[in-house]
């Protein structure tokens, strides 16, 4: 299952990033706060801010 999630700075809600993440793990169904986690884990290692500064959001799928 694949999600696009924006990583955004706490202070005055600015974009930071976006990530398309793939939770393909096929024992559960991922809910949108895994996805939002998972940005956030990997916006700590690319160096784009600490946990405490930065949000994520999963953007909802329309089809």
């Amino acid at each position: 299952m694949k999600r696009v999630v924006d990583v955004y700075k706490n202070r005055g809600r600015e974009l930071v990033w976006t990530y398309v993440i793939h939770l393909g793990n096929l024992e559960f169904h991922p809910a949108q706060i895994d996805f939002e986690l998972e940005a956030l884990r990997l916006s700590q290692l690319d160096k784009r801010g600490t946990v405490s500064e930065l949000s994520a959001k999963a953007r909802l799928s329309i089809k």
